[in-house]
C-alpha cells in the first residue's frame, strides 16, 4: 500500500484521530504526518514509532483510504489508564507486600501500559525464584473508573519452596563426592540443615571447588554451570567437571635478585621442587617476596614469575626487577582534632629521609592505635616523585567519649552493692597523658583514688606518674584501711618491644573489725597484730615485653611480664616481704575472626617473718588472679574454716576469642589455678578448674564492660557463677 502511494504521488487530505481521553492536537504533534504534504513511504510506522514513545497507549494504528488523488488518515488509539494508588497483592504469604511493591517499582499516578504490567509480573515471579518458590504464577486484575484510573491487583498463586534433595558431581576421579562436597556452603537437605539453594553461594561454591583442585595440582579444572532441576518438591544440582592433568613443581630459579641471595629467597618460597603445584602456595610466595623487598624499601620491585610447562612438570623462574629503593619525603597526619599532633608523631617509626619500610609503617600503626584513643588509624601513600619517593599520610580517626565520666551503682561477687563517681581520661588536653580519679562508698568498700600518668616525660621515651589512694574494704572476716602513695617509671630496655619498670610505694596498713570468731594461732603471725596500724616501704622492679597488636583486644603477639616486689623494715617501715611474680600471655589468630590466646601466672611471696594475710595470693573470680566458675578470692588454703591466703600462686587461662570488631568480642574460657600455702606445696593435679563464655563490650564514656558465665567443675557445690566488671580504660 505505501508503496501504491508513493508511485501515485498520493497527499495527505485529512486526518483524524479515535481517542477517548488523549488530547487529538498532541497524537498529531506526536505522530509527526501533517495535512497537504506528500505520504512518503515509511511515514505511517514512523507515525506509529513516535506515538509509542510516549507510552501511554495500549493499542496504536493507522487507518488509510484513497479519495481520488488524495488519502485521508485515521489515528486510532487505546489510552492505558493511570495507577489510582499503590498496587494491591492478594494471597502472598511468603514475601510482604511492601517488598513485591520496591520490586515492581510502580507508583500511583503512573500509567499502566500492557508492557508495563508484563514486566511487574515478570519482576514477581523473579523475585519469588530468588527466594527459592518456584512455579510461582500471577496475574493480574485492572478496575478502571470513568476518569481512566484503575486499581491494579495482582492475583498471586505462590510456588512450592524446594530444598536441596541431591547434589550430583560427575567427572570427579581423583576426589570423592564427600571431599568436594565439604568445600561447598551449598548442603543438602539433612539433620539440622534446612538445604535451602542460593544460587550466588552455589556460584561460589564452584570457585571453591576450582580453588580446591588448584591447590592439588589440577591447575586445567574446569567446572561447568550447575544444572538445576525441580524434582518434586526437591532440588537435584547437576555438577559437570573435567579434572584434566595434575602438575608438579620443577626446576625453581632466580634471575635478577641481588637485595637476596638465593639461599635467602628459597627460604621464603611455600613451595619447593617436587612438590605438587599448589596455586594458592604459588600466591603465597610471590607475597613473600613482595613483603621481603618492600620491608627493604623496594616497593617498586616487580618480580616476574617465568612458567615453563613440560608434560605434568612447570619449571619456574621467578625474574626479579628490583628497581631503587624508596625513600619518604613527607609524613602527614590528618583527622587528629583532639590529640596534638606531637602526641600521634613520636608514635611513628617511618620518618622523613628513612627508607620506606613495611615493618616501619605498620609497627607505627600498631603504636599510634595502642594509645587507646584512636577508632582507626590508616596510612595513604601519595604519588612518588621522578625518583620515587614517596609522602606519607597517617589519617587517624578519634573515638568518641573517649573520657569516662560517669556515676551510679555498681554490683560485684566482692563488693556488693558501691556507689561510684569517677573521672578518667586517657588522653587529657590531647596530650597523651592519663588521669583518674575514682570515688566509691558502699556496705564493703569505700575506695578514693587518683592517679596521672606522663608517658613521654621530657619528650623521651620515658613514662612516669604517681598514684594516691584510701582504701576501706571488708574482707570475709576483718576489715583492711590503706592509705598509700606511690610513683612508678619506665623506659625501653635492650630487646625491642621491652621496657624496664620502677616502682616506690609507701602504704600505711591498718586491720580492724576482726571477727569475733577468729582465733589467732598459738604463734606465729596473727591478725590482732595489725590492729596496730603498720608501715610498708616497697621497690618494685620489673621488665615486660609487649608485642601485641592492639593491647586493648589482641588479635596476634605476646605479653611477658617479670616483677619483683622488695619490702624491707627500714626508716618506718615494720613490714617485711619479697614478691615474685611472671606472667605471660601469647595470642594466636586461627581463622577468620577467631583468636586463641593462652596466659600463665605464677607467684612466691616470703617474709623473714609470717606473711601477712594481705599480702598473700588469693585466686578465683576475675581480674589479675581470676579463675572464672567460682567467687572472688575463693580459692586459697584453709585455717579454721577461713581463707588465709597463699604464698604461691598458678594461674592458667585458656580462651576462644570471637573478635567482631575492636570494641565487640564474644569467648569461650577454660580456667585453672589455685593458691598454695608454700612453692613446695605447688601441684598442678590440685589446680581448680572453671570454663563457660563471656562477652566484651566497649561503650563510650563507660569503658569496656564484660560479662562471664563459669562453671566451676571442681567446686563443693558445682554450678554457674556470673562475674561482671567494667574498666573505664578499656582492657579486654
Amino acid at each position: 500500500m505505501i508503496l501504491l502511494f508513493f508511485l501515485l504521488n498520493l497527499t495527505i487530505v485529512d486526518i483524524d484521530v479515535e481517542a477517548q481521553w488523549a488530547d487529538p492536537q498532541l497524537i498529531l504533534e506526536t505522530s509527526g504526518l501533517k495535512t497537504n504534504t506528500q505520504l512518503k513511504p515509511g511515514d505511517i510506522q514512523k507515525a506509529i514509532t513516535n506515538l509509542a514513545k510516549l507510552r501511554l497507549f495500549n493499542f496504536i494504528a493507522v487507518d488509510s483510504s484513497v479519495v481520488g488523488d488524495g488519502v485521508f488518515l485515521k489515528i486510532i488509539i487505546e489510552e492505558a489508564p493511570f495507577l489510582k494508588g499503590d498496587p494491591h497483592f492478594i494471597n502472598n504469604e511468603k514475601i510482604k507486600s511492601k517488598k513485591l511493591r520496591e520490586t515492581i517499582g510502580l507508583h500511583s499516578g503512573q500509567v499502566l501500559t500492557d508492557k508495563t504490567i508484563f514486566e511487574a509480573k515478570k519482576s514477581i515471579v523473579e523475585l519469588y525464584e530468588e527466594k527459592s518458590f518456584y512455579k510461582t504464577a500471577v496475574t493480574d486484575s485492572i478496575v478502571q473508573d470513568t476518569l481512566n484510573r484503575a486499581k491494579l491487583f495482582f492475583i498471586i498463586e505462590e510456588g512450592i519452596e524446594p530444598r536441596i534433595g541431591k547434589i550430583l558431581i560427575n567427572g570427579n576421579e581423583h576426589f570423592t563426592d564427600s571431599e568436594l562436597k565439604r568445600k561447598m556452603s551449598t548442603k543438602e537437605k539433612g539433620f539440622l540443615r534446612g538445604g535451602k539453594l542460593d544460587e550466588n553461594k552455589l556460584k561460589e561454591d564452584i570457585e571453591k571447588i576450582k580453588t580446591f583442585y588448584k591447590e592439588r595440582g589440577f591447575l586445567d579444572i574446569q567446572v561447568d554451570e550447575p544444572i538445576i532441576e525441580v524434582d518434586g518438591d526437591k532440588f537435584v544440582i547437576t555438577m559437570n567437571l573435567q579434572e584434566n592433568r595434575k602438575y608438579f613443581v620443577g626446576e625453581i630459579t632466580f634471575t635478577g635478585n641481588t637485595i637476596f641471595d638465593t639461599l635467602q629467597l628459597r627460604d621464603l618460597l611455600k613451595i619447593n621442587s617436587g612438590d605438587i603445584y599448589n596455586l594458592t602456595k604459588f600466591d603465597e610466595t610471590l607475597q613473600q617476596f613482595h613483603s621481603a623487598y618492600g620491608d627493604e624499601g623496594y616497593i617498586y620491585c616487580n618480580i616476574t614469575p617465568n612458567e615453563d610447562v613440560k608434560d605434568s612438570i612447570i619449571d619456574i623462574e621467578y625474574i626479579f626487577n628490583e628497581g631503587i629503593p624508596a625513600s619518604i619525603k613527607i609524613v602527614s597526619i590528618t583527622g587528629n582534632t583532639n590529640t596534638r599532633e606531637k602526641v600521634i608523631r613520636r608514635e611513628i617509626v617511618s620518618y622523613p629521609g628513612k627508607t620506606l619500610r613495611t615493618s616501619d609503617i605498620q609497627r607505627s600503626q600498631r603504636q599510634i592505635f595502642n594509645l587507646g584513643f584512636f577508632e582507626d588509624v590508616q596510612v595513604r601513600p601519595g604519588l612518588p616523585d621522578d625518583s620515587g619517593n614517596i609522602d606519607l599520610v597517617y589519617h587517624v580517626k578519634e573515638k568518641e567519649g573517649v573520657a569516662t565520666i560517669g556515676g551510679g551503682v555498681a554490683y560485684s561477687a566482692l563488693d556488693r552493692i558501691t556507689g561510684y563517681v569517677e573521672l578518667a581520661h586517657p588522653n587529657l588536653f590531647g596530650r597523651g597523658q592519663r588521669i583518674y580519679t575514682k570515688i566509691e562508698a558502699g556496705g564493703r568498700l569505700t575506695n578514693f583514688q587518683v592517679g596521672f600518668t606522663e608517658p613521654w616525660l621530657f619528650d623521651t621515651r620515658t613514662s612516669a606518674g604517681f598514684d594516691l589512694y584510701y582504701t576501706n574494704r571488708l574482707w570475709d572476716y576483718y576489715t583492711k584501711r590503706d592509705i598509700g602513695f606511690s610513683t612508678d617509671v619506665s623506659f625501653p630496655f635492650i630487646l625491642d618491644y621491652t621496657r624496664f619498670g620502677y616502682n616506690f610505694r609507701t602504704e600505711r596498713t591498718q586491720v580492724y573489725d576482726i571477727a569475733d570468731t577468729y582465733t589467732p594461732p598459738s604463734s606465729g603471725y596473727s591478725l590482732y597484730d595489725d590492729t596496730i596500724p603498720k608501715w610498708t616501704i616497697a621497690n618494685t622492679f620489673g621488665i615486660t615485653r609487649d608485642t601485641r597488636d592492639y593491647i586493648f583486644n589482641p588479635s596476634s603477639g605476646s605479653y611477658m611480664s617479670i616483677r619483683t616486689e622488695i619490702a624491707k623494715k627500714i626508716l618506718f617501715a615494720n613490714i617485711d616481704y619479697n614478691r615474685l611474680t611472671f606472667e605471660t600471655r601469647a595470642y594466636f589468630p586461627i581463622f577468620w575472626k577467631f583468636v586463641f590466646m593462652e596466659r600463665i601466672k605464677m607467684g612466691i611471696v616470703a617474709s623473714s617473718d609470717e606473711v601477712p594475710l594481705y599480702k598473700r595470693f588469693y585466686a578465683g573470680g576475675i581480674g589479675d588472679t581470676g579463675v572464672r566458675g567460682y567467687s572472688d578470692r575463693s580459692l586459697t588454703p584453709i585455717e579454721d574454716g577461713r581463707n588465709v591466703g597463699g604464698n604461691a600462686l598458678v594461674i592458667n587461662n585458656l580462651e576462644l576469642k570471637l573478635k567482631l570488631s575492636n570494641s565487640l568480642a564474644f569467648l569461650v574460657f577454660y580456667d585453672s589455678g589455685n593458691a598454695f600455702e608454700s612453692y613446695r606445696d605447688v601441684n598442678l593435679h590440685d589446680l581448680y578448674r572453671g570454663a563457660g563464655v563471656g562477652i566484651r563490650l566497649e561503650v563510650p564514656m563507660m569503658g569496656v564492660i564484660g560479662f562471664d558465665l563459669g562453671y566451676g567443675f571442681d567446686a563443693a557445690d558445682p554450678g554457674w557463677t556470673p562475674h561482671f566488671q567494667i574498666n573505664p580504660f578499656g582492657l579486654f
